[in-house]
């Protein structure tokens, strides 16, 4: 593991530490086109890596596919596409995440334009915000009851805005 991975890694678990009680966040993972998911931690030390992996074929890429580009490039592009809701869909350890909606908002903090997304899996969720400079966080909300999708919205916004005032 690179240090640059592990002081990100670090980020993330400090954010489960700060919250009180169980966090409404199972896992939170940080995203880049050219790295594909370069953090990820869960709560309580659970390995976060689990939750957001994606399958692979021969030589480490995508089922399909002749070159080794990130995997599901094209489909989390299309996440932060305006269109219909339903043709949005996200495979991510093995599970099929369904946007839900899709907003575009400003950071309070910074003033930058951020895309956020609801992803639904039945009854579990998932926030994912990208910055313009294509960093995306992701928060797989741990239970399906509203206080914990809006705590684990929060986080996700507050990690970004950490990721955009370190110049991200």
């Amino acid at each position: 593991m690179s240090p640059a991975t592990e002081q990100w890694e670090e980020v993330l678990r400090s954010r489960f530490a700060l919250g009180e009680g169980t966090p409404a966040v199972r896992a939170a993972a940080a995203f880049s086109a050219e790295s594909g998911f370069f953090a990820a931690a869960g709560r309580e030390g659970e390995d976060g890596h689990r939750h957001f992996h994606a399958p692979t074929g021969p030589e480490g890429r995508p089922p399909g596919t002749a070159t080794p580009e990130p995997p599901y490039l094209a489909e989390l592009e299309a996440l932060w596409t305006d269109g219909e809701e339903s043709g949005r869909t996200l495979r991510l350890a093995e599970t099929a995440w369904h946007r839900e909606s899709l907003e575009r908002i400003t950071d309070a903090v910074t003033g930058t334009d951020l895309d956020l997304v609801l992803l639904r899996d039945g009854a579990r969720s998932m926030w994912a915000v990208r910055t313009r400079r294509g960093i995306c966080v992701f928060a797989l909300v741990d239970g399906d009851t509203a206080a914990h999708s809006d705590e684990a919205r929060s986080l996700t916004l507050d990690f970004d805005s950490f990721l955009v005032g370190q110049g991200y």
